[in-house]
């Protein structure tokens, strides 16, 4: 199912994760949603372009297990969301060790 970025934003609610746009508050308790926009790419039919597709890379951040992020591939799947396998990556945040959970998502605008 092809979705808008409006769409996105709200299945990523609907998973009950508090989600955040680029980077969350300092504050934030653990696991929370960031996401961010990667790139675009258009389809197009005789030098037009008919749509624009926007890629956005959606991270849920951690310091559990990646359990933490089912509850976004549940509605991922329930609404029919395309999304990349989840890839894991540890990092550190505010002094402390983290594991973000990485999909990737493209949009139809």
């Amino acid at each position: 199912m092809q979705i808008n970025f409006q769409q996105l934003r709200t299945i990523m609610k609907d998973s009950g994760i508090p989600v955040y746009r680029d980077s969350a508050p300092t504050s934030a308790a653990y696991p929370y949603i960031e996401y961010e926009f990667v790139n675009e790419s258009h389809k197009r039919a005789s030098s037009k372009v008919l749509r624009s597709m926007p890629l956005y890379q959606i991270a849920v951040v951690t310091n559990g297990t990646e359990a933490d992020y089912e509850p976004l591939k549940d509605v991922f799947n329930d609404h029919g969301v395309p999304y990349s396998l989840f890839e894991g990556i540890p990092y550190d945040e505010n002094d402390a060790t983290v594991t973000q959970f990485i999909t990737m998502v493209r949009c139809v605008n």
